[in-house]
């Protein structure tokens, strides 16, 4: 027992290792590299992960320590004088894809549930991917970048009442107290971000012990991270939003800062795992059946969405440049994407053909998302306004 578990290790590692590599010089993100591991080691082609629940479970561990990380970075004192703009780009960027849903919908005959379900799904940007571009193109600290970090974070704010709502459609009754609970949860929610900005919150005491001791560093970290996340969650909130919590927490002070960094490590080893659960789930023979289904769907997603959030952007005083070039980072469908769309399947609000087409167009639009931003990164710096200011 003990043996297979060093061998699938050392052969899951080696194999994604490969596929960094190769994906490296196609300038293409790693992710792409944990799905494609997942494909190969899944029931369908290898048969070495014999337990993808255990999987997928490790990999929301990945979701919990993005979203701590991502509350250590963000500024959340520009972001709350600019609250309106990312809360009113996420709100009706929901409503327009429901919109455009409602007008495919009825054309294809869809029931008004799986409208609602898709609307969600596309309007879920993957805060993964933006995050880590961001972060590696130095742009997470702009204008540009706080605002989209600031929709990406409304986004996941508003996966609670998307899955409330899929809960009521599917006839599970939601008792009076569990929505008290949500609300309470959400109040408290924000009253901790108002402390946060007014800077009002307690330091963590032992600054120097703890920066002396590597071991103290992670265990605080993870302590305050998952700690955070299970408050959350037991409030009805996403635990991924609670992570965020807890980064702001951390990173409001500068003294502290460096407990998010100490986790970095730790958030690539499971991120990992929630891309290989995304690529064990996929269907190979259902993919190469549907691929031009697919492929036109993922284009009109990434067209859709891009032109959306452009328009949002721009309505939000933004320069075309960055109203642009925001919409593109937007574009593509992201990874609570995936959790409502597993929640439909229990719920069997969705059949098995919906599951796995919505399943490939949203790891399609990631696999898309590089070329799609080379598209508009090219297309915005041959206009002539480029250079334009916001004002």
């Amino acid at each position: 027992m003990l043996s297979q578990l060093f061998s699938g290790i050392a052969v899951l590692s080696f194999m994604v290792l490969l596929l960094i590599l190769l994906l490296r010089r196609l300038k293409q993100p790693y992710f792409i590299a944990y799905i494609i591991a997942g494909l190969l080691f899944g029931p369908q082609v290898f048969n070495v992960i014999y337990e993808p629940e255990v999987i997928s479970e490790l990999g929301q561990i990945g979701i919990v320590l993005l979203m701590f990380s991502i509350g250590n970075e963000i500024d959340l004192h520009y972001l709350s004088h600019n609250f309106y703009k990312p809360l009113l780009i996420a709100v009706v960027q929901i409503a327009l894809s429901f919109i455009s849903m409602y007008i495919v919908g009825s054309y294809l005959e869809w029931k008004m549930t799986t409208i609602i379900l898709i609307a969600f799904i596309i309007s879920l940007s993957s805060s993964a991917i933006v995050f880590q571009y961001l972060a590696k193109t130095g742009e997470i600290k702009s204008q540009l970048g706080i605002i989209t970090c600031g929709v990406l974070l409304m986004q996941d704010i508003l996966v609670v009442p998307m899955i409330l709502a899929l809960n009521f459609m599917s006839g599970n009754n939601i008792s009076a107290a569990e929505l008290i609970k949500v609300c309470v949860g959400g109040v408290l929610i924000i009253l901790f971000m108002k402390a946060a900005i007014s800077k009002k919150l307690f330091s963590i005491p032992m600054r120097r012990e703890i920066i002396a001791d590597h071991e103290l560093q992670v265990f605080i970290g993870f302590s305050i991270c998952f700690g955070m996340a299970w408050i959350s969650e037991w409030f009805g909130l996403s635990p991924a939003f609670g992570a965020f919590i807890a980064g702001v927490l951390i990173g409001h002070d500068k003294a502290t800062h460096w407990l998010g960094k100490s986790l970095i490590p730790f958030r690539v080893f499971f991120m990992a795992f929630f891309f290989l659960a995304v690529g064990v789930q996929l269907d190979i023979k259902f993919f190469i059946e549907n691929i031009g289904t697919i492929i036109w769907i993922s284009v009109a997603v990434l067209f859709i969405n891009s032109l959306i959030n452009a328009i949002l952007f721009k309505l939000t005083k933004n320069s075309w440049r960055d109203s642009l070039y925001g919409g593109a980072l937007l574009s593509q469908i992201g990874e609570f994407s995936f959790v409502l769309m597993t929640l439909a399947s229990s719920l069997r609000l969705v059949g098995i053909y919906t599951y796995q087409i919505t399943l490939a167009v949203t790891t399609f639009t990631m696999f898309l998302n590089t070329f799609w931003l080379m598209i508009i990164q090219g297309l915005i710096y041959k206009l002539p306004d480029y250079k334009e200011k916001s004002f």
